[in-house]
């Protein structure tokens, strides 16, 4: 047992509990006071995954189950990191995979596990997506095309569609292309901040649009994975002027007119969209280099600050690729480590002989 990690043997196993796991306080505790009965079920992770989602998904051996069907990849290793950080409330994700696992097509399924853990979009307490989507400065699409079949949503002579805030726009989802290696092709599309604000520029708007798994279709191959093809969004906010992403790995907890949150896979579109501009800020991404307490951090920000909290104090000044060690399976990169140690007002280290990944993060009083 050291400060950082913990080793146990359990039914002739090893098991390493690290200090950024929600377990690691209540296991060196365990172990301290010689409740040697109780190690068990701080070792494995698997099993508390189990308990973490109250039942929904089954853990047997070492795979993990929904409803019978075996999950893989990015999903779980999701589901994992959320426990290491210390969520507690798993009803999005098991309500986000309720949604997917309604999806028709088998490789929207896989493609969409890989588009999410890959941008990390919000996601919102029923189980769908937030993500963005860039129009002319009329609310009109960029392109479109008269051969798509559109359900609900205004369209023009030239097949573009209207995209307003407030407004529902679906097609037929045989008039969405389901073959990513067809890049600029036939669908409603969705992408990354990034993404959506260059297809915006200078003189359109930038919008943020709900989407849910089930209605996913394809996840081009090109633009770095930026984009995905659905059949059905809702345009949730105009944010043009903010021109400011979201916080990435939040849970949006959406509020009705009574100031209840909506919860539970029943939740449909007569949810109200009047959102406050002062509870919407709520959710960018802050651009502030001073750690402010009571800004709201997701977990992986938390999680990044407890490590490196915990080795200033162990006297050691960490670099940014021991960081990102780990946080494997965040899609982070030094970049982003670097930004979101700066958001908490430490310093990283300057030196043009070395590379930004073995760059250190030094205390704060550290010049």
């Amino acid at each position: 047992m050291s400060e950082d990690s913990i080793t146990v043997f359990c039914e002739g196993k090893p098991y390493t509990v690290r200090e950024d796991h929600a377990n690691f306080k209540p296991l060196q505790r365990a172990l301290i006071e010689a409740r040697y009965d109780d190690v068990a079920q701080y070792v494995d992770v698997m099993s508390v995954v189990k308990d973490f989602v109250d039942g929904d998904l089954e853990v047997k051996g070492e795979c993990l189950f929904f409803r019978g069907h075996e999950l893989h990849g990015v999903v779980v290793e999701k589901l994992i990191q959320l426990l290491k950080m210390g969520l507690k409330d798993s009803s999005p994700i098991v309500n986000y995979i309720k949604r997917l696992q309604s999806n028709p097509s088998n490789n929207s399924v896989n493609q969409l596990y890989t588009f999410l853990g890959y941008k990390s979009l919000p996601i919102t307490e029923d189980g769908k997506i937030w993500g963005y989507k860039g129009v002319r400065d009329d609310y009109w699409s960029s392109t479109g095309n008269t051969g798509t079949v559109v359900i609900q949503g205004q369209t023009n002579d030239s097949g573009q569609i209207f995209n307003g805030v407030g407004e529902t726009i679906e097609v037929a989802r045989h008039s969405v292309d389901d073959n990513r290696d067809n890049h600029c092709s036939n669908g409603l599309h969705v992408g990354s901040y990034d993404y959506a604000n260059g297809w915006s520029g200078h003189s359109g708007k930038l919008l943020v649009v709900e989407f849910d798994p089930k209605d996913a279709v394809s996840v081009p191959t090109d633009c770095e994975f930026q984009k995905l093809r659905v059949c059905k969004y809702k345009v949730i906010r105009d944010i043009t002027e903010a021109q400011k992403e979201l916080k990435k790995n939040v849970i949006v907890v959406r509020r009705s007119d009574d100031d209840e949150p909506y919860a539970g896979d029943e939740c449909e579109e007569d949810y109200s969209d009047d959102y406050e501009d002062e509870d919407f800020e709520s959710y960018y991404e802050d651009d502030s280099e001073e750690y402010d307490d009571d800004v709201e951090y997701n977990p992986e920000e938390m999680a990044i600050r407890n490590y490196i909290e915990n080795k200033h104090n162990d006297g050691v000044e960490p670099t940014i690729k021991q960081v990102l060690s780990r946080m494997v399976g965040s899609g982070l990169t030094c970049q982003q480590i670097k930004y979101i140690v700066l958001q908490f007002g430490y310093n990283v280290e300057e030196d043009e002989n070395i590379s930004l990944s073995q760059s250190r993060i030094l205390k704060k009083h550290s010049v």
